[in-house]
């Protein structure tokens, strides 16, 4: 049974294909190149799991899961981010510019029309920098995911210390 939807390798060869096209040298060293590729992967399966949730919300565990592929790029995420700043032509933003999903499926939109315009790209360095934007919207996906105060209940706590 062959499918017509890209599965997540041919996603990442498609990327990796289109910000090496025109990077001369700049990937040649391997740690370069694992901080690419890792890269790519995680927003890759990022993509691929956004695509496969149904629904408004994801699942809790599988929110959890992909929060912690997430968190496991973050090395890789600022060493990128540096590199953004010196690649000729790039303008980067920051802060609270634009406008950041407000919801699931705000996050869904945004996310998917940036991976296409990824795969459309015909110029690395753009391409590299919609990868940025597309690490900065799953750690939005990871903020909002991050377990924070919901109640206190000290009956509770004292049943617990028992």
């Amino acid at each position: 049974m062959s499918s017509s939807k890209p599965d997540v390798d041919e996603l990442r060869t498609r990327i990796e294909t289109i910000i090496l096209r025109e990077s001369e040298d700049f990937f040649d060293a391997a740690d370069d190149r694992s901080t690419l590729e890792g890269t790519v992967r995680i927003c890759c399966e990022f993509f691929d799991f956004m695509k496969q949730t149904a629904g408004a919300e994801p699942d809790p565990s599988d929110a959890h899961y992909m929060s912690g592929t997430i968190r496991s790029g973050m090395d890789e995420y600022y060493t990128m981010e540096q590199w953004g700043r010196i690649l000729s032509g790039l303008r980067l933003q920051e802060g609270f510019t634009g406008n950041l999903p407000g919801s699931f499926a705000e996050l869904k939109a945004a996310y998917d029309s940036t991976f296409q315009e990824l795969l459309a790209c015909e110029a690395s360095a753009k391409a590299f920098g919609l990868l940025l934007s597309l690490v900065k919207l799953m750690l939005v996906f990871q903020t909002v995911y991050f377990q924070s105060f919901l109640t206190y209940s000290p009956s509770e706590a004292s049943a617990d210390e028992k």
